[in-house]
């Protein structure tokens, strides 16, 4: 029988900031045990949690075997992918490396936020305490914990408030993708902006592209 497939709502927004495309989720579940937990408290039947049981078992082989499928799949691709990274990044000057919080849904990271003269990647810290409590179920739905982003493609910047401090700015990429990060003060906020290429807010509000217009 065919596998059953699972979707989830894509990181792409369009210009009102709606997520209106799905792409498949390799990660997903019809969550058995919420089943197998009603079944428990109003019927508790044996049969029926002998099932419930097998078929949390079953669940849990499929995600893991679909998981190492596509792991080895792209295996060489990853390993590729990785040495031409390590390359990059030797070989480009680093103009701004300063402490961020990836601000993501479900979760906050702090890492690395590093700039050079074409490009910015941000690394996570995995040996703060705080990551290592974080589920890997909700980590595995975090994009940009090794990120690495163009500055060509970059549309616009905003600066953002987080705990009511004016000290995130909000990145939207090309593939209308946004990515958020929050600093220690707002003076860094300033020398982030100005390593940055000068896109402002967009074109679509009608103003320059400056980076006054971002902060």
């Amino acid at each position: 029988s065919r596998p059953r497939e699972f979707w989830r709502l894509d990181y792409w927004e369009d210009d009102l900031r709606r997520r209106r495309r799905f792409v498949r989720n390799p990660l997903g579940s019809t969550h058995p045990e919420a089943t197998l937990r009603a079944a428990g408290e109003h019927a508790p039947d044996e049969d029926i949690l002998v099932k419930g049981k097998q078929s949390i078992k079953s669940q849990v082989l499929g995600n893991q075997n679909s998981e190492s499928e596509i792991l080895l799949e792209g295996d060489d691709d990853i390993m590729s992918f990785m040495e031409e990274r390590e390359v990059e990044n030797l070989t480009g000057p680093v103009s701004l490396s300063t402490p961020a919080q990836l601000v993501a849904p479900s979760v906050v990271v702090k890492g690395t936020l590093s700039i050079t003269l074409s490009e910015l990647y941000f690394e996570v810290d995995e040996e703060d305490p705080s990551f290592k409590k974080i589920d890997p179920k909700i980590l595995a739905y975090t994009e940009g914990l090794h990120g690495k982003w163009l500055f060509s493609e970059i549309r616009s910047i905003f600066s953002r408030r987080y705990l009511l401090q004016n000290t995130a700015l909000e990145i939207f990429m090309a593939n209308r993708v946004g990515v958020m990060f929050n600093f220690p003060d707002q003076a860094t906020v300033k020398k982030v902006v100005n390593c940055l290429p000068r896109v402002g807010i967009g074109t679509i509000f009608g103003l320059p592209q400056t980076r006054y217009s971002t902060i």
